[in-house]
């Protein structure tokens, strides 16, 4: 498809609490009515009652970086904890420099939109006081943090004083609710909890219950209908505030103070596009609200126009079958997004009920990790992965992302088509934020896609658990598998390494067994010849040939002794190792000719146990034995140092060397010095050059043996 891209008109973020419920979405549509009007791209970004908090990635979102914004309509009056917005300086610490205007609650050097209701309380109060002559109130008021409630429930306190100075009979109690139905049958039954229904205190019953806003109105009409089928209530009067059109559907129709909301968002709109122009526009500014009088206050039934009323029923007889068809359809999304789903399954599910919904434009972007709520604020682009899009009613899958499938949110909303007036709301679990969903809805599908939005996001949360349950089981699967084989290697290895242990026990057997043979046995055999010829002798032995053999006999002895030491060096032990190698060096050279150099460093702080002074022996026996037999060597050095905590053992001769193949396809003597270094946790290290050409070419062969002292 052609991507049209947004021009580049003006952009502003419209921020309040939910579009859940009739008082935000009215404002929405009367600002979306007129932005559009005028041009001027709108971004909805729904809080949900977080916290504006300077340093929070969440808490001061929207980012001007983010989308480019050109100013911020900020619906003061629903947002959670606006009371901490008091000042212009506490807008200027969440969006700096960009053009604010607020609507429903006054903010100090900002300009700010409100609905004048003061007179209208105070025509409502005095109608019922003069008109009605009610005695007993009940207030019930909203939340207390919240301006709005605060005012309404100061002006109806002052009016009563007021009324109270001419009729000292004239009493009222104040409750508190948070503008919901349940919170005003909550505040309904605790009070008559406290007031009971005996004779006596029903004299004390309310005349009429005054609330902060007509929801609660409406939940007063349910406790009152409810407590007629248990314990009757005498008739009570009732009013409201807001005038939402079910309040003239109820029984009796609900006395309200009609608020002008799609005017006010309209006003908003012409407020900010001033601002933004860099016109001059009054700080405080207001729209008249005006009282509706139904029967609930206690009026007579008035006659009303029969087209008006027959229209007005229509219509809300259409709003409640869309509500309807609504609930099926979030129900049905709901139990199917509470399976396992995939991926695909995911977006399959969201594309065919979004289409049943009548949403044309529908977004579901995922950050590739989660963000928490109280994310310090970063100024680097917010990547996203663009997992469903649906533009002017059809699938797009095909998105200028990344390598890694993200785009910057800003790069997507600029690269989005018509339309230009969007909604954002958070995908979240807790404190984790996955994602968000951006979109386009009829007034009558926003609070439903609100419901939605809360099992998308448990769905992709269950998909990314999932996931990454999938990833980790492939990991421990590769890791088993990994785990095996080196076991196998290693159990292949010990096979080798004990094969190769018997083999070299075996051949230094045969060595021992060969030396007595060829060496001992032939002295001893010759010692025997000797003996038994000087016993056949008829003359007496003389002290020469008694000599010749006494040194037969010592030589003998001594290379006995020779084979023993060679065997197992006892000296390893009384003389320590030191002296050890300095005596197996000067044996050597006797006995082979070639010089030898013996160089020892260590300092005596330094121990070894039994296991690493039999170890480093053998390797240094083994090494000059292969020296006398292989190298052609004519001097050899053997040194022990002690260097940055490790003792360094090296023999080098100068002799032929060995070839690289020779080395890799080591013999019995070069696996037995490897195997003994693997035992006191050594490395080794065999360096040989074979003779090359020329005077200037490195020649001989380097055992070095390396061992860190803990």
């Amino acid at each position: 498809m052609t991507n049209i891209l947004y021009n580049n008109g003006m952009r502003i973020g419209l921020v309040l609490n939910i579009l859940d419920e009739e008082y935000q979405i009215s404002l929405y549509r009367g600002i979306k009515l007129r932005a559009e009007e005028l041009g001027i791209q709108i971004v909805c970004f729904q809080e949900g009652n977080t916290t504006f908090v300077p340093d929070s990635f969440i808490g001061c979102f929207p980012q001007k970086d983010y989308f480019n914004l050109d100013g911020i309509i900020l619906l003061t009056s629903v947002v959670f904890d606006n009371c901490m917005l008091t000042t212009k300086e506490d807008i200027s610490r969440i969006w700096g420099k960009l053009p604010v205007v607020s609507v429903g609650q006054k903010i100090e050097g900002v300009p700010s939109l409100l609905i004048h209701t003061d007179d209208s309380i105070k025509e409502i109060m005095e109608h019922l006081v003069k008109e009605h002559q009610y005695k007993n109130f009940i207030y019930i008021g909203g939340t207390q943090t919240h301006h709005d409630s605060i005012n309404r429930e100061k002006l109806f306190i002052k009016h009563l004083k007021q009324a109270q100075e001419l009729d000292p009979q004239i009493k009222y109690t104040t409750m508190h609710g948070n503008f919901t139905e349940q919170s005003a049958v909550h505040a309904m039954e605790e009070y008559f909890s406290k007031n009971g229904q005996s004779e006596n205190q029903q004299k004390n019953y309310p005349d009429v219950v005054v609330c902060a806003n007509d929801n609660m109105a409406i939940g007063v009409y349910k406790y009152l209908n409810l407590s007629q089928k248990n314990s009757p209530l005498p008739k009570m009067a009732v009013t409201g505030f807001d005038d939402i059109p079910q309040g003239q559907f109820t029984i009796p129709p609900l006395t309200t103070v009609h608020q002008p909301l799609d005017k006010l968002g309209e006003e908003a709109v012409n407020m900010i596009f001033a601002l933004v122009q860099g016109e001059e526009v009054p700080l405080e500014q207001s729209v008249e609200s005006h009282v509706i009088y139904r029967e609930s206050c206690g009026c007579k039934k008035t006659v009303t126009d029969f087209e008006t009323l027959r229209h007005s029923y229509e219509k809300m007889q259409s709003s409640y079958v869309i509500s309807e068809q609504m609930l099926n359809i979030t129900s049905h999304v709901g139990r199917d997004l509470n399976n396992d789903n995939t991926e695909e399954e995911f977006v399959s599910i969201i594309d065919y009920n979004i289409s049943m919904l009548g949403v044309e434009n529908f977004f579901i972007l995922k950050f590739p990790e989660k963000i928490k709520s109280n994310e310090p604020v970063s100024n680097k682009h917010l990547f996203v992965k663009p997992v469903y899009v649906k533009s002017n009613g059809k699938r797009v899958r095909n998105l200028p992302v990344n390598e890694q499938g993200l785009m910057s949110l800003g790069d997507f909303y600029n690269w989005l088509p018509e339309p230009h007036t969007l909604v954002l709301k958070y995908l979240n679990v807790g404190n984790d934020y996955m994602g968000c969903i951006m979109y386009d809805a009829p007034a009558e599908s926003l609070p439903y896609i609100i419901l939605i939005s809360v099992d998308i996001a448990l769905s992709l949360n269950r998909i990314e658990a999932n996931e990454e349950r999938r990833r980790y089981a492939d990991y421990l699967e590769n890791e088993v598998e990994t785990r095996t084989r080196q076991l196998v290697e290693a159990d292949d290895k010990r096979m080798k390494v004990e094969a190769e242990v018997l083999k070299i026990s075996e051949i230094e057997r045969q060595r021992f067994s060969n030396d007595l043979h060829d060496d001992i046995c032939q002295r001893l055999a010759g010692i025997s010849m000797l003996c038994r010829s000087y016993s056949k002798m008829d003359s007496p032995v003389e002290k020469s040939q008694m000599e010749e053999l006494a040194g037969l006999v010592s030589d003998t002895l001594q290379r006995t002794r020779q084979y023993a030491h060679n065997s197992y060096p006892v000296d390893l032990e009384n003389i320590g190792l030191e002296a050890s190698l300095s005596n197996l060096c000067a044996s050597f050279e006797q006995q082979s000719g070639i010089k030898s150099k013996y160089e020892w460093d260590i300092p005596e702080s330094i121990s070894f146990t039994k296991i690493q002074k039999l170890n480093i022996f053998r390797i240094i026996q083994e090494a000059l034995h292969n020296v006398m037999k292989h190298s052609r060597a004519k001097n050899v050095s053997v040194s022990c140092v002690l260097k940055d905590n490790v003792i360094v053992v090296k023999i080098s001769d100068d002799g032929i060397g060995i070839s690289e193949e020779q080395k890799y396809n080591s013999g019995i003597g070069l696996n037995s010095m490897q195997y003994r270094a693997n035992q006191i946790g050594a490395e080794f290290i065999c360096d040989a050059l074979r003779q090359a050409q020329g005077p200037q070419k490195k020649t001989g062969t380097t055992i070095e043996i390396k061992m860190r002292i803990e």
